[in-house]
């Protein structure tokens, strides 16, 4: 098979330049792994030497671009050192994969070569299904690379056949992990005010973000708008979600009607809980209870919300289901700065998960069945794990 030309040559900005409105290119990188490891040469040297080198010097745009923008473009804001190298050996074996079954040299990749090589791990019995969703996530940022850069428009999301689907999750968010997670939500949709002092390169950045963010016109972007791009929707997602462990389907079928500030609870009502069991009064925090009011008073404000009752609606307009909130997830494991090991990934259920495994090993499994709404306290006991923090606490205690 002959080389395929490259779809992205084609494009204005080829070379790396940024399109108008968009961070500029950064500057190059210096790199403390090789660009090229020693399989993909020789893999590259049956094509031929200008291989090498050109593939060199695409690695060493993607990982200036990603170290300098990778986690947050908008802010200027590059993937941590670990992160960078991690990302760096998974493209490695990805474009390893795509030449052989191209049959030819290229460094374009697509998301139906992505929805293939995903494929590929599930059905190999050593994959693990975190590892799975690592390689997903190194694709994904190269595809935002692209997006950026090269002005693609790849809005692709690896699907692994995962045991966490089924709630049978092998990765739990750990409890020092919750912080961080509420941490990421705050500085999810968070603005700087329009008066703060910034240079002109970033108020530029982050009038078109604020653009692509309300649908409105660059050139009109003002106070009011920096204001309105602040949101509490995410920390309140999050937020009751640490305290009462919402499964997906609960997250979409939340109401106004469950909300109860003055007894910082939420009240889900038998036709309405997933069980379909009983009535479930789940205990929140009162600084979930603050942040839930501030959340419902910016609520009332958008069209979307009138003459329906749904607590959270996504940006579409539509429920939250398993996707959404994974896709929330994922988006604030990847900005924020969470304690979770590389070789771990998780889902909405790990954090369900995380909370039933506190609630069961720190106050009790009978109130963990409550709080988490379990049918039977058997389903509460499966969360009691002999972890390091519990043993640590045991060992302090016991002499």
């Amino acid at each position: 098979m002959t080389n395929q030309p490259d779809p992205l040559d084609n494009l204005p900005a080829g070379d790396g330049t940024p399109r108008e409105g968009l961070p500029p290119a950064p500057e190059s990188v210096e790199f403390d792994f090789p660009l090229v490891s020693e399989r993909s040469r020789e893999d590259l040297e049956a094509y031929g030497l200008n291989m090498v080198e050109d593939y060199h010097d695409f690695k060493k745009e993607v990982l200036s671009w990603l170290a300098t923008y990778g986690k947050h473009p908008e802010k200027g804001q590059g993937l941590a050192q670990s992160t960078l190298q991690s990302t760096h050996y998974k493209l490695e074996i990805v474009f390893r994969w795509l030449w052989e079954d191209e049959d030819a040299y290229t460094t374009a990749l697509t998301p139906d070569h992505a929805d293939r090589f995903i494929r590929l791990l599930n059905r190999s019995d050593e994959m693990a299904d975190s590892s799975v969703l690592h390689y997903g996530k190194a694709v994904q940022r190269l595809f935002k690379y692209q997006n950026h850069i090269h002005g693609t428009d790849y809005d692709w999301e690896p699907k692994p056949e995962l045991s966490q689907a089924t709630g049978d999750e092998r990765d739990y968010l750990r409890r020092t992990a919750f912080k961080p997670l509420y941490q990421a939500a705050l500085e999810y949709n968070s603005v700087k005010s329009y008066h703060s002092e910034m240079s002109t390169e970033e108020r530029d950045r982050l009038k078109t973000h604020v653009s692509q963010r309300l649908g409105v016109p660059k050139s009109e972007v003002g106070p009011e708008h920096f204001e309105q791009a602040n949101s509490w929707k995410e920390p309140s997602i999050i937020a009751v979600t640490l305290d009462t462990g919402l499964r997906p389907i609960e997250v979409g079928r939340a109401s106004t009607d469950w909300v109860n500030l003055e007894n910082n609870e939420l009240n889900i009502p038998k036709d309405e809980s997933t069980k379909n069991e009983a009535h479930w009064n789940c205990s929140i925090k009162k600084r979930t209870s603050r942040v839930l009011k501030r959340w419902l008073e910016e609520r009332a404000t958008y069209d979307k919300y009138n003459d329906r009752n749904e607590l959270w609606l996504t940006k579409q307009g539509s429920k939250y289901s398993s996707k959404s909130c994974n896709y929330l997830l994922s988006r604030l494991v990847e900005e924020g700065d969470l304690p979770i090991p590389d070789h771990k990934d998780v889902t909405w259920y790990s954090i369900r998960h995380g909370v039933a495994t506190y609630w069961a090993n720190h106050i009790g499994p009978h109130h963990a069945k409550e709080q988490l709404r379990h049918k039977s306290v058997t389903t509460t006991m499966k969360y009691l794990h002999s972890d390091a923090e519990t043993r640590n606490d045991a060992a302090e205690q016991i002499w």
